[in-house]
């Protein structure tokens, strides 16, 4: 894999975490491909396009740490763990994606994610 194909994957999937809090449709309109597909945290819950872009509200900010990006040709596998603040208290989530693109000259398209939640981080807020 490429320096540059991996940074452009990690700049994308931390602009996920932002476009999600900020319920930022353009954004995910131009990412997501025609038949995506996501996997809620629950596990029983499953998104098409529409269902995702629709569910779409403003949120608390994430904070997305890659764990490992692994490139097949123009497909690519990103895993990430991404922490937000929720009603329970701060909460952490691997999320594991799925991207394609036609030519190494075109752009990236999430073709499906999968969200796990991990642990719970905090219970009660921070005084800072």
């Amino acid at each position: 894999m490429t320096l540059t194909v991996s940074v452009d994957l990690e700049t994308i999937n931390r602009d996920i975490g932002d476009a999600e809090a900020t319920a930022d449709r353009a954004f995910f309109d131009q990412l997501l491909a025609p038949a995506f597909s996501m996997v809620r945290p629950d596990g029983v819950r499953f998104d098409d396009r529409a269902a995702f872009l629709e569910s779409l509200t403003v949120s608390s900010p994430r904070t997305t740490r890659i764990e490992s990006t692994t490139l097949f040709e123009n497909r690519a596998i990103v895993i990430c763990a991404v922490a937000k603040d929720g009603d329970a208290g701060r909460m952490q989530h691997r999320n594991i994606r799925i991207f394609t693109r036609s030519t190494p000259q075109a752009a990236w398209q999430l073709v499906s994610w999968v969200t796990e939640p991990l642990m719970l981080l905090s219970s009660t807020p921070s005084d800072s």
